[in-house]
């Protein structure tokens, strides 16, 4: 390999190792519905519990967390923020 494609070849490798895969969270079926009838459907595959396995960014995630009441799954905190949300922005 010569020198130009020693560097083009290390660029890529320090790309790759800092792009990550997206967090997944699992989130029930009335969340889903939510997210749906306020923004679009959310992408995700359906669990065998009937739950959905979604994708987020990690500031998203961080942010959820940041926001989540003690004892309340994630499912409850998007629920709780996005009803808030409506409520003071007006229903669609």
């Amino acid at each position: 390999m010569d020198l130009v494609g020693s560097r083009q070849h290390r660029a890529l490798q320090s790309r790759e190792a800092s792009i990550k895969a997206m967090p997944n969270i699992e989130i029930t079926e009335e969340c889903r519905a939510l997210i749906e009838s306020a923004i679009e459907p959310p992408t995700g595959r359906r669990l065998p519990n009937g739950n959905w396995l979604i994708p987020i960014n990690e500031i998203t995630l961080e942010r959820l967390q940041q926001m989540r009441l003690r004892g309340e799954t994630i499912s409850d905190c998007i629920i709780r923020v996005m009803i808030v949300t409506l409520h003071k922005h007006g229903l669609q």
